[in-house]
């Protein structure tokens, strides 16, 4: 059955559980991906304007980290909770 979820930044999903555990298995890789970044690495250097030397800013990578360790957090905490209202019905 699918359900209406905030997440902490205030976003609002429809799920059920098969999306709510596809979800948490996407924002995992998204997590991971974000903390392999290297911004000393070349492949990071923009092509953009020529200020940049990085393509990613400390800041947005961080952002992004925070943000998906959060929304795994939201969506564990839902599967637990939806865990435990099933095994007392």
């Amino acid at each position: 059955m699918k359900r209406t979820y905030r997440f902490s930044d205030g976003e609002l999903i429809v799920a059920d559980k098969m999306r709510l555990r596809q979800l948490l298995k996407d924002y995992e890789c998204y997590l991971q991906n974000y903390t392999d970044i290297d911004l000393a690495s070349p492949e990071y250097i923009a092509r953009g304007n020529g200020f940049c030397e990085s393509k990613y800013s400390e800041n947005f990578i961080e952002n992004q980290i925070e943000k998906y360790r959060q929304r795994i957090n939201d969506i564990q905490s839902w599967l637990q909770h939806s865990d435990r209202s099933a095994s007392t019905r």
